[in-house]
Parts: structure tokens; C-alpha cells; sequence
């Protein structure tokens, strides 16, 4: 296959699961990369310059997540997918908002590793507009909103009461989160469906007396702006 530019740094403590990984990427094109720990992975960003990191979150010494936030300390562009074997919604939330592209998990689905990568390669390797680099902010795309309605909605269901956070604030975060996540992966049906379900739960704490009509009003407007970014009214 022709190559397709950009490198990849692949960060796994397991052997196996790294170069399952590398040589499924090789074979779409990208060059990769290959690290087995977090200070190895730290070393490799500055000498190879990847412009997509694919990031463990469970290794020995220096997890992923820490990696995570040493990155991100010094570099905002380059696209960090964290993958990791535990279903843990909370380090999901954690990572997201750190500024961790998504988070998936292992095995690993690769149709939606595959788009995912593309995403990630695009938004790091597109050149900023003088707008954007004046502002200082990112473009109003459907992803960057996604990642706003979620961030609201995370902070909203923290608010709620234990029972409320139990009976529709998870409902909440976990539709948000797929909105994220099939929004990278090009997913518009899925994404509807999830912003669907938030819309409705929305309505639900409204009416129970979760939220006020004033949040309400502001995560509506949120969801609307989502819905409109992928063509909808």
C-alpha cells in the first residue's frame, strides 16, 4: 500500500498487542512507531514527532494516563487515542477531558481504529487558519462541538443529587460519550440516535426537577448546535 504520510507512535507495555497494532497500521500506509513503556513513549515523541499517538492506559510505572498529561502539557495538536482492556466510564470522562481524542477499548474494534486514525491525522496534520491561530480556539467542527456538548453534560450531571445522578446522569454521560465517539468514527446515523437520547433524558430530569430550566435551556442549546453541525435542524 502507497504511504499515507504521518507517523504513528504506538505505546503498549504489552509485545503482542503493540505489534498487532503496527502491523495493522503499516498496512494501512502509516509509518509506526513502536514504544513499551511511558518514559520510552516520552523519549520516541520527541525524536520521531508522531502526529497521532495510540496510548495504553494500563502499564507498569508511568501509566497512560500520566502520559497523557505530560503530553498535553507541552503539545495540543497532536491526536492521542487512549485504549485500554477495562470498560471504566470515569477514566473515559477523565481522559476525554484532558484532551485525549476518544477512548476505546481492547480487543480493538479496527474499522473504527482505521477512521479514527484519519481523523486524528487530519485535524494534527491541517494547518491552522489565521483566524483560528488569532482566536487561539478550534474550529466550531462537528467533533470539537461534540467534545463541548459532552464536556457541559459532565459538568451538569456532577451537579446532580446522588439519586438523580444515578437514574439519568449516567444515561446522560454515557450518550454523550458515544455522540464523541462515533462522531470521530464518521458514525452520523449513531451520533443522531445519541443525541436523541439526550435530548429525551434532558427532558426527563427537567421535569423531575433534576435540572433548572436555565441548564436546561443551555445543554438544548448545546445538543441543537450539535445537530446542526451534522445537518440537521
Amino acid at each position: 500500500m502507497s504511504e499515507r504520510g504521518g507517523t504513528i507512535l504506538v505505546v503498549d507495555d504489552e509485545a503482542r498487542m503493540a505489534q498487532l497494532l503496527s502491523d495493522y497500521l503499516t498496512e494501512q500506509g502509516y509509518r509506526v512507531v513502536v514504544a513499551h513503556s511511558g518514559i520510552e513513549a516520552l523519549a520516541k515523541l520527541d525524536l520521531e514527532k508522531p502526529s497521532v499517538i495510540l496510548l495504553d492506559v494500563r502499564m507498569p510505572g508511568m501509566d497512560g494516563v500520566e502520559v497523557l498529561r505530560r503530553i498535553r502539557s507541552f503539545d495540543q495538536r497532536v491526536g492521542i487515542l487512549m485504549i485500554s482492556a477495562n470498560d471504566d466510564i470515569e477514566l473515559a470522562k477523565q481522559t476525554i477531558e484532558m484532551g485525549a481524542f476518544d477512548y476505546t477499548l481492547k480487543p480493538v474494534d479496527f474499522a473504527y481504529l482505521g477512521r479514527a486514525v484519519e481523523k486524528m491525522m487530519a485535524q494534527a496534520t491541517a494547518a491552522p487558519t489565521p483566524a483560528v491561530e488569532s482566536a487561539g480556539a478550534a474550529t466550531a467542527s462537528p467533533q470539537n462541538l461534540l467534545y463541548d456538548l459532552a464536556l457541559e453534560i459532565f459538568r451538569a450531571a456532577r451537579a446532580f443529587s446522588p439519586m438523580a445522578r444515578e437514574s439519568v446522569g449516567r444515561d446522560l454521560e454515557q450518550a454523550a460519550l458515544t455522540a464523541m465517539q462515533r462522531g470521530a468514527g464518521g458514525e452520523k446515523h449513531d451520533v443522531i440516535r445519541a443525541l436523541n437520547q439526550i435530548r429525551t433524558t434532558l427532558r426527563f430530569a427537567k421535569d423531575l426537577g433534576d435540572i433548572g430550566d436555565d441548564d436546561h435551556r443551555r445543554l438544548e442549546a448545546s445538543v441543537a448546535r450539535a445537530r446542526r453541525s451534522i445537518g440537521l435542524s
